[in-house]
């Protein structure tokens, strides 16, 4: 039941993408020719309709076969409308450029061979491609949102939903339900509990109240009688007997088993396994941000943080001047942080706070509410504005656009005494927003919680990564809720 819903999902989506680029395939072209908008040099003419489509199949095949590289059409848990866009961005990207390679070697070089292997492929107008491209994004973008909307829909109607069960009633797998129960388009209804350490009939705090339906033990039994779709296995590690029994059990079932690991407990980079003269060796520290990656992230820091120092100068001397004319001190305030491989340097932001704020207390965490903080200060931190100076830190190398947040070095000390895997962190330069960040982890929240979103950045950099938090740091406009 759950691989054929699952297939015609798939195939749903397939169709919609089809549906997408067929429509906008014939939009571009009625647009680009036919509309009057763009004139048409007389000496070329008006193509045929007919030369066009004859390249209409080869597009449809491009881009769904960049989609299936791209695990577009594979079942996922949650598909944030960002990561849709960037996909879809991309691939968007990637298919002009195979069709205009395929349109030229075709035109230039297969001309002469043999009848089988001829294909007559138009030299597509650029002005067709540009509509083109802005087009299929947008269409694509619409079509989906159409059929989560739909799907929602009859989630709330009780259609296609999926039963879950959570085996393990701790804080993670309340935690779980928790999260299910609010993401509503994913159409899962947590049926109940299973776990060895809670009382049988007992209703957990989850959307209205959840049962614990007995011990682990019972897990075939409750899959049965329950119609369970999906079991999430949230247990400890130190359960993990436990763990290898609700495995074993719910293998023997046409369920989807989930397993949601102790992520603190599991805090590493990923592995690499390498040769030494014919012993294996695994280093798990690894990262994935090494030679050209690493290269094009530096490439785009220097030009993102040159272009914003340029734009953003006279918005500098507009805030230093107010700084300066409000409270006693310097206008920039520089600090020594931790950066990667654990190098220093210091970090420049506009002075938020009154002169010499520490002598009297040393180094601490600053709170929303700190009477140190001054009346402009509290404005420029609330909209992140007392950080833009780092624009220079970023242009020098210290830091990135995108990264862990650096810590003083004070307090790294104090965290790697807590946490032993603390430095892991610093595998990476600090940055200017992070993953932990956009997701509302900032100063004052839960040390573990932002190390688990800094290791999730790590283990999973990309460009496109870097793209996503920059766009949602953009679109929540650097204000911190906290200082309002």
């Amino acid at each position: 039941m759950i691989s054929r819903y699952q297939a015609r999902l798939s195939a749903l989506f397939v169709a919609s993408d089809v549906l997408a680029i067929t429509a906008t395939f014939i939009y571009s072209f009625a647009f680009r020719f036919h509309s009057y908008f763009i004139p048409v040099d007389p000496a070329k003419g008006i193509p045929t309709w007919a030369s066009y489509l004859v390249a209409l199949p080869i597009f449809i095949a491009i881009h769904l076969g960049i989609f299936f590289l791209q695990g577009f059409y594979k079942s996922r848990l949650r598909r944030t409308k960002i990561d849709d866009f960037f996909s879809i961005t991309i691939n968007a990207a990637l298919a002009i450029l195979a069709v205009i390679l395929l349109s030229s070697y075709f035109n230039a070089y297969a001309s002469g061979t043999a009848p089988l292997f001829r294909l007559n492929i138009v030299k597509f107008s650029h002005l067709f491609l540009a509509v083109y491209f802005v087009g299929v994004i947008l269409t694509i973008s619409f079509l989906r949102n159409q059929i989560y909307f739909l799907m929602k829909r009859r989630f709330a109607r009780g259609l296609n939903l999926r039963n879950v069960l959570v085996v393990g009633a701790g804080e993670m797998g309340v935690a779980v339900a928790q999260k299910l129960f609010q993401y509503k388009d994913l159409g899962f209804v947590v049926k109940g509990f299973l776990d060895n350490r809670r009382t049988p009939g007992m209703m957990l705090p989850v959307n209205g109240g959840v049962p614990v339906f007995g011990p682990v033990s019972e897990l075939g039994r409750i899959v049965e009688t329950q119609g369970i779709h999906e079991v999430y296995v949230a247990l400890e590690l130190k359960n993990y007997p436990e763990i290898l029994e609700a495995l074993q059990v719910v293998n023997k079932y046409p369920v989807n088993v989930r397993l949601i690991p102790d992520l603190f407990q599991l805090l590493t980079l990923k592995a690499n396994v390498q040769d030494l003269d014919g012993f294996p060796v695994i280093s798990i520290d690894e990262v994935p941000l090494r030679g050209a990656r690493r290269v094009l992230k530096r490439s785009f820091d220097l030009a993102a943080s040159g272009l914003g120092l340029v734009a953003l100068s006279p918005f500098f001397l507009i805030f230093a001047v107010i700084v300066k004319a409000t409270s006693r001190g310097p206008v920039f305030y520089h600090q020594e942080r931790i950066g990667m491989d654990g190098k220093r340097f210091n970090i420049h932001k506009f002075r938020t706070m009154v002169t010499d704020a520490e002598v009297k207390t040393g180094p601490v965490m600053c709170t929303p509410d700190d009477p140190r903080i001054t009346a402009v200060g509290r404005f420029l931190r609330k909209y992140s504005i007392d950080e833009w100076p780092q624009l220079v830190n970023i242009f020098r190398g210290d830091m990135s656009l995108v990264g862990p947040r650096p810590e003083r070095p004070e307090f790294v000390k104090e965290f790697t005494d807590r946490i032993p895997k603390y430095m892991l962190r610093h595998k990476m330069k600090s940055g200017l927003t992070g993953w932990a960040q956009v997701h509302g982890l900032r100063q004052g929240t839960s040390i573990e919680k932002r190390l688990e979103h800094d290791f999730y950045y790590i283990q999973n950099w990309s460009f496109a990564l870097d793209l996503k938090i920059i766009w949602m740091t953009l679109r929540r406009g650097f204000i911190d809720k906290s200082m309002g």
